[in-house]
């Protein structure tokens, strides 16, 4: 999404309180809404990114299958499901996981604060990552999930994300907050 794509700012029970762009966000590091994206394949991997080695935002390191911001309006579904075309050229059903207030996360000059929409996309489908959105797409097993964890190759909001969801296992995620999650 561009710097100058407009964002809605939130509080931390997730009420819009105003309206700024990206930029002024990352800049000032004001709370917005963001997405991530979990696809799931049948045998249990999980398809993971390398986001752009030209990313302003932790570049070159490994993340969800894809994420990105809510904009103006949008609601989370929706950007789910926009995100997931446009990274990894998937149309597909996504299935909300639920929300997380992410703590302020700092990158150079850039301060990331996110309300995230965790959602699950299980599918077969073959990702077509888009060259200007992302570097590669690969299929972790559990193993290779753990030793990502491990290491120091993921974005620390991918970190956090992973180790909810493994916590609690793809099979029996509890839908706790999804229920009232917004569109």
């Amino acid at each position: 999404m561009p710097a100058s794509e407009v964002v809605d700012l939130v509080d931390a029970d997730d009420k819009v309180v105003g309206r700024a762009t990206l930029g002024r966000c990352l800049r000032e590091g004001l709370l917005h809404r963001a997405v991530a994206v979990l696809v799931v394949r049948r045998g249990g991997e999980l398809v993971l990114q390398r986001r752009s080695r030209n990313d302003a935002w932790h570049p070159g390191r490994w993340t969800l299958s894809c994420t990105g911001h809510v904009k103006s309006g949008e609601g989370y579904t929706a950007a789910a499901k926009r995100e997931l075309a446009e990274e990894l050229g998937i149309r597909s059903r996504v299935r909300p996981l639920g929300r997380y207030l992410l703590p302020k996360i700092r990158a150079g000059r850039l301060t990331e604060w996110e309300m995230v929409a965790l959602y699950l996309c299980p599918t077969e489908s073959a990702a077509t990552p888009d060259p200007g959105e992302l570097e590669e797409a690969r299929e972790f097993d559990e193993g290779g999930v753990a030793t990502m964890l491990a290491g120091r190759k993921l974005t620390p909001d991918a970190r956090m994300l992973l180790r909810e969801v493994m916590g609690r296992g793809l099979g029996g995620a509890r839908r706790t907050e999804s229920d009232r999650m917004p569109p």
